[in-house]
């Protein structure tokens, strides 16, 4: 039902781009919380990082297909990676979190342990940048402006997008667009699907996120939002899986 994701990859590309140096009020967030000096960076502790991240993108992509066996691979991928040497050491701790993270979501056995592995991963990218005093920008993918289900799921996925760039920077200012673009008006009847097997599940699972979106609203820190986000990534996979071929693991990507 949904595009394909990167928003991930395309903040730490940006993030990369810019040798690891972003300014605060690139995220809207006060100069405040960054340290006084960013961490100088090396040219391959960024490939490093690229590498990183691309497999967390996967990780990430997967859970929201409903796809867990798609999980195992870079999730087994990440936590196999060695901390570059030169990582300093006020950021190696959480790299090494991130790897043990990676772990747990390789031998998750449901989809909601595998999202709430995930959602610790993404957490410690955005203390690791805030220790390491960097803010990548926030990216922006246009998305057309279309009715009915599609338009609806669309409004999900630029919410989603928003929250994970809250996580992931960190943003709150992020994180509150996100919260907000997730409490768009529930589908009326005559937006669901024609299939009436699916109708009632679907029902649900919109009324869901949409008390999600109000725990998102009312998260103010770091574990708050990381709870909300796994919920919400666990409720993403399990109605996608409601129809494999078209929105699930077994659609094309």
């Amino acid at each position: 039902m949904l595009p394909r994701r990167r928003p991930l990859a395309l903040a730490i590309a940006t993030l990369l781009s810019a040798g690891a140096v972003v300014i605060a009020a690139a995220a809207g967030e006060p100069r405040s919380t960054q340290t006084a000096q960013s961490v100088p960076s090396s040219p391959a502790r960024l490939v490093q990082m690229q590498h990183h991240f691309l497999q967390v993108t996967l990780i990430h992509e997967a859970i929201i297909r409903g796809d867990l066996p798609s999980v195992r691979e870079p999730a087994l991928t990440l936590a196999r990676l060695p901390i570059p040497p030169d990582t300093p050491a006020r950021t190696a701790p959480f790299a090494a979190a991130i790897g043990q993270a990676a772990g747990r979501a390789a031998e998750a056995a449901d989809l909601a342990a595998a999202a709430s592995a995930t959602t610790v991963m993404l957490r410690q990218c955005g203390e690791c940048h805030r220790a390491a005093g960097v803010l990548p920008a926030p990216s922006r993918t246009l998305r057309p402006d279309v009715g009915g289900i599609v338009g609806h799921m669309l409004e999900h996925q630029r919410a989603v997008d928003d929250l994970l760039q809250g996580l992931v920077i960190p943003s709150a200012t992020e994180w509150r667009q996100g919260a907000e673009r997730l409490k768009a008006a529930p589908l009326r009847p005559d937006q669901y699907p024609p299939d009436p097997r699916l109708t009632s599940e679907l029902k649900r699972t919109d009324a869901r996120v949409h008390q999600i979106a109000d725990r998102a609203a009312n998260a103010a820190d770091a574990p708050a939002r990381a709870a909300v986000y796994s919920d919400l990534l666990t409720t993403c996979a399990q109605c996608h899986g409601l129809h494999r071929q078209i929105w699930g693991p077994d659609r094309k990507r």
